[in-house]
């Protein structure tokens, strides 16, 4: 088995325990990138919630508030939507 080979069955058994692992249903590779799909609802809704909640930290710094008023709407709607989770 050469070096080439090696490195794919490493790669392959490596996803594999990832999905066992964390129940992650899709991994998809681009450009050496990897993107993670969280396997529940409630999960996704949090993550969604952090990103616009750095996004809103981006956008006070930067005195852009009405950027800052749509994504306080949004982050809003995702606060009733997790609590109700």
């Amino acid at each position: 088995m050469n070096d080439e080979q090696l490195k794919k069955l490493i790669d392959g058994l490596a996803e594999g325990l990832v999905k066992r692992i964390y129940g992650v249903q899709n991994i998809a590779q681009e450009n050496n990138d990897m993107m993670w799909y969280a396997d529940r609802d409630d999960d996704h809704c949090i993550g969604e919630l952090a990103r616009l909640m750095t996004l809103l930290n981006l956008y006070e710094n930067r005195e852009e508030y009405e950027k800052c008023h749509l994504i306080n709407k949004h982050i809003k709607k995702l606060e009733k939507i997790v609590e109700n989770l």
